[in-house]
């Protein structure tokens, strides 16, 4: 009887093991899948952008970077594909190009995103950012101790003209003036 009841238990033990060891395979085969499929949707964002790539164009990095003089942004991450489809909600055909960061820390909405849209869509792109403001005030409003950040995000800057549509939300680190900033870049950017 004793040796059937430790024959059961190292059956256990063993399945356990296969199961665990099969949990792992799966999860990093999942992760490489996942960046693939993020690059290949980064390229289909931006037809000017080839997989692997960074995105934007030089004139969009220095708009970025005069833009982040003014709005520094701690913990920052750059904004990929998937975000501009499924965190701002625009359609891939929208988007010429685009370049932004964004703040990786829970309590700060920090924002800098640049985007240089199809054709007639710079008004349909602005319309949306705004939906997404809403959505993140909304978001920040159901934690106190968000409040900042849903100040941030309620006195963020959307601008959009012809060849340009820049939005920013202030960090808690910003100490410049957001939107003269912005207004700085679209009077030399922006046609």
């Amino acid at each position: 009887m004793m040796k059937r009841n430790f024959m059961v238990l190292l059956t256990a033990v063993i399945l356990c093991a296969g199961l665990l060891a099969g949990c792992g395979g799966s999860a990093s085969s999942s992760s490489q899948a996942a960046s693939s499929e993020t690059a290949s949707s980064a390229a289909s964002v931006s037809g000017d952008v080839k997989a692997g790539s960074e995105n934007g164009s030089a004139d969009l990095d220095a708009i970025v970077a005069q833009l982040l003089e003014a709005n520094p942004i701690s913990n920052q991450f750059e904004i990929a594909a998937m975000n501009i489809e499924y965190d701002f909600g625009l359609a891939a055909d929208d988007v010429v190009s685009y370049k932004g960061v964004k703040s990786n820390d829970n309590g700060d909405a920090g924002l800098v995103l640049v985007i240089q849209p199809a054709d007639g869509k710079s008004e349909a792109i602005c319309q949306q950012l705004e939906t997404y403001k809403e959505d993140q005030v909304a978001f920040y409003g159901n934690y106190a101790e968000f409040a900042q950040a849903q100040s941030n995000v309620e006195n963020a800057v959307i601008s959009g003209r012809d060849n340009l549509v820049v939005m920013v939300i202030a960090s808690n680190e910003a100490s410049g003036d957001i939107n003269q900033a912005v207004d700085d870049v679209m009077n030399t950017y922006a046609q």
